[in-house]
């Protein structure tokens, strides 16, 4: 049995290399306890997005505004071969730049598993 300890993103076509920690959240329902003076009464549910957050290193090719134009397609690809697709992804905060690294935020509409 293997456990991930890599993982390799890819902007349409394009991989960038995100350095150690990055971290993908599949999006979907998640739900919440609804509280009143008597105790839990119930759940609550709602719909919240895929999401992939990473740093890249900045170098002299790294162009910010190009990642935060990004609109597209990103696969979350795992050294164990599972592969995840971001649909219709975008960045969802501008890119950050502190100390030679680039932190990224990415949103989607949905994630797929292969």
């Amino acid at each position: 049995m293997s456990v991930t300890g890599r993982v390799f993103i890819t902007l349409a076509g394009q991989r960038i290399r995100s350095k150690e920690g990055a971290s993908l959240d599949i999006g979907g329902e998640t739900k919440e306890a609804v509280m009143s003076d008597s105790g839990v009464d119930g759940p609550s549910s709602k719909i919240t997005a895929p999401k992939v957050d990473c740093k890249i290193s900045h170098t002299a090719q790294t162009k910010l505004k190009d990642l935060q134009a990004f609109q597209g397609t990103l696969t979350f690809e795992t050294d164990t071969g599972r592969v995840y697709t971001l649909v219709d992804a975008w960045c969802a905060n501008p890119p950050k730049l502190e100390k030679g690294e680039v932190t990224l935020e990415f949103s989607a509409i949905e994630c797929l598993e292969d």
